[in-house]
């Protein structure tokens, strides 16, 4: 006897007839949309919005806003910049563009930005929502609803939603899911128009972050869903999608490994890549196998979230769970091919899945995470929809006796993962609760202690950094910016120290460090400037070699490099060529006077003018030395060292 196959429940592409607004439909049935709008905005509100009085934390965010003068100064210039910028190993000119938009309209505090990302989310939920609505055939409204909101205040949201950073993340799923919404309305009227649209969303999306280059992916999995007929039109009509596919994705290969695709972009920083070539097939494949079993644990199971995953050791990467994730992600796949003639609902679901999460699974190692919660984002839509529309379907239809069952766990994992969302949140507060809480679960772990020291010292908590970082030294790191950063601590440790023996000790340890990262890392600009300034004292040629390297593999700090050798020039007595140098310094400054509104650029502005002061003065112009230091603080008021100088320079001429 053959076995009766399960019967795939009907799905309505279209309603067959189009109520009226006096059709008769109760009033929640007929707005249940906006309704489902203010239930969404309602519950992210609820997860969310403690980070509003959150700070930027440092991890990306100087790099995106608080240290990038684009930002912090947007001007039309800087808008146009961004058309052809690659920023942070990013292409994605439409997440730069947005971020400037914040600066100009709001200034420059993380409260803008946070509250913007949270109400992309919010819209991302609603457009979510919205397709799942259109995909089930209009039939099925607590479905749409509940998949919109287990992935809207799931806690595995908070990274992509209240960091700064990750804007990219929240706005490349905006245009995405708009797109797959044009794209099924395409597959429901058959009208080109619908498909160029869709089209044009997905530039968007890639316009925004490179990974929404698997948009023509899911774009076949909603033709399998609506159930058409296969044929080569699939493909042909996608050629468009599949084009702009391989360019971002080309475009995306190279700025990881720290290009400029062919001259046609412009780096906004020196040249570094992100992409690895350590690890071997054997070894990607289980981090992919892991990481894509932990991102369903962790949507189940939300427990031990941290914002930080790094790579196991070899030894760890022979235990079980390894094999275990690759077993998994073969099950998943498996099953997912099994349903395709059955539930299909599988199919559709673990195929967004993969289809959303497979270029950060680390079979290419990106980064130095193998796994990121923000890395689940979108593909967490097509786990809750296969939970919610599987127990609609073939779960409540069947026994609805169940259904208050179903209401009652669904509700409590509901509040459950809002509340986690809630301490999620905390974390990101600031870059101090960020980074200890990556050292709770990895206490040795070189990025957390480096990136918090790096913290500790811009607030000045210099002997909390130096703690952080011999921490990192003394667990063999190899990391070339823990050294440099260390030898930054010791030197400021030589400047305060008293004791001549003492100093000379301090001085020659920051050297060695500085070697050590040098050696580690040959082509960091910042490394040889730091060790130019702790030089500026003890050997100061030595300084204008640095400095010179610096320049060279930085070219963009090239003015910073080059006011600084105005310092050493002073340092050397040299006045005239210190004179010169500062000249052009404050000349090319004072040629750009936005971006002298930055407050670190007004500072630096400032300490050209002392720098002159000095060599003006000691170079025997002593009224042109007094201006100098009289423009200086009246520049910066703050600044105490120009302060100072000023009463000296009084004092010398009875002033």
């Amino acid at each position: 006897m053959s076995k009766k196959k399960t019967q795939q429940p009907t799905v309505r592409t279209k309603p067959t007839t189009k109520p009226s607004l006096d059709s008769g439909e109760p009033f929640i049935q007929k707005n249940w949309f906006l309704l489902s709008l203010g239930v969404l905005l309602a519950a992210i509100m609820a997860a969310f919005s403690g980070a509003f009085s959150h700070e930027f934390v440092s991890w990306d965010d100087h790099v995106y806003v608080y240290e990038n003068p684009q930002i912090l100064n947007p001007t039309a210039a800087s808008f146009k910049a961004f058309a052809s910028q690659v920023v942070s190993l990013n292409f994605h000119p439409l997440t730069m563009w947005s971020l400037w938009l914040n600066a100009a309209l709001f200034g420059a505090g993380a409260k803008s930005f946070i509250v913007t990302n949270v109400l992309i989310h919010w819209l991302n939920a609603g457009l979510l929502c919205w397709l799942v609505w259109l995909i089930t055939g209009r039939q099925y409204r607590s479905v749409a609803l509940l998949t919109a909101l287990l992935f809207a205040i799931h806690p595995l949201r908070a990274e992509s939603v209240v960091w700064v950073s990750e804007r990219k993340d929240v706005l490349y799923v905006f245009f995405f899911l708009a797109g797959c919404i044009s794209y099924w309305r395409y597959l429901e009227t058959q009208r080109s128009t619908k498909l160029w649209i869709a089209l044009i969303f997905m530039l968007l999306s890639c316009l925004s972050k490179g990974v929404a280059v698997v948009f023509p992916l899911v774009c076949l999995l909603l033709d399998y869903w609506h159930g058409r007929k296969f044929g080569a039109n699939w493909i042909v009509e996608k050629l468009p999608m599949f084009a702009l596919s391989l360019l971002f994705g080309l475009i995306a290969l190279d700025v990881q490994h720290g290009g400029d695709f062919h001259g046609l972009l412009t780096l906004s920083t020196e040249k570094t890549k992100a992409l690895s070539t350590i690890f071997g097939l054997d070894q990607k494949f289980l981090f992919a196998g892991y990481g894509y079993m932990m991102y369903f644990v962790k949507t189940f199971l939300p427990l031990d979230l941290c914002t930080f995953y790094p790579y196991p050791t070899e030894v760890q990467l022979r235990g079980g769970i390894y094999i275990g994730g690759a077993i998994f992600m073969l099950a998943t796949l498996a099953l997912a091919v099994w349903s395709m003639r059955r539930t299909k609902v599988f199919a559709f679901g673990f195929g967004w899945v993969f289809a959303t999460v497979i270029l950060v699974l680390q079979f290419v190692s990106v980064g130095v995470v193998i796994m990121a919660d923000r890395y689940f984002y979108l593909p967490s839509a097509g786990v809750f929809f296969m939970l919610t529309y599987a127990a609609e379907v073939y779960l409540l239809k069947n026994k609805p006796a169940l259904r208050n069952v179903w209401w009652a766990v669904i509700g409590l994992f509901a509040l459950w993962c809002l509340w986690l969302s809630r301490a999620q949140t905390r974390t990101w507060k600031n870059s101090e609760t960020l980074w200890q809480q990556v050292l709770r679960y990895y206490p040795n772990e070189d990025q957390a202690l480096e990136s918090l020291a790096n913290w500790y010292g811009k607030v000045n908590r210099v002997p909390e950094a130096e703690q952080m970082l011999e921490r990192a030294v003394q667990d063999g790191c190899t990391r070339p910016n823990v050294y440099s950063a260390l030898a930054n601590c010791i030197a400021i440790k030589a400047g305060a120290a008293k004791d001549p023996a003492a100093q000379r000790a301090f001085q020659d340890r920051a050297f060695s460090l500085y070697a050590q990262s040098i050696a580690l890392n040959p082509n960091n600009a910042d490394t040889y400037f730091n060790r130019a300034l702790t030089a500026l004292t003890v050997y100061p040629e030595r300084s204008l070699a640095d400095l010179d390297t610096a320049a060279t593999l930085a070219p963009h700090k090239a003015l910073q490099f080059k006011q600084m050798r105005g310092t050493v020039f002073n340092n050397l007595k040299r006045y005239a060529e210190a004179e010169r140098t500062l000249n052009d310094v404050i000349e090319t400054m004072e040629r750009s006077p936005q971006t002298l509104k930055i407050a670190e650029e007004k500072q630096r502005y400032s300490d050209a003018y002392l720098e002159r002061a000095v060599s003006r003065f000691n170079n025997g112009n002593r009224p042109g030395g007094l201006a100098d230091a009289e423009k200086s603080v009246s520049i910066a008021p703050q600044n105490q060292r120009a302060v100072n100088l000023l009463a000296r320079m009084k004092e010398v001429t009875g002033q």
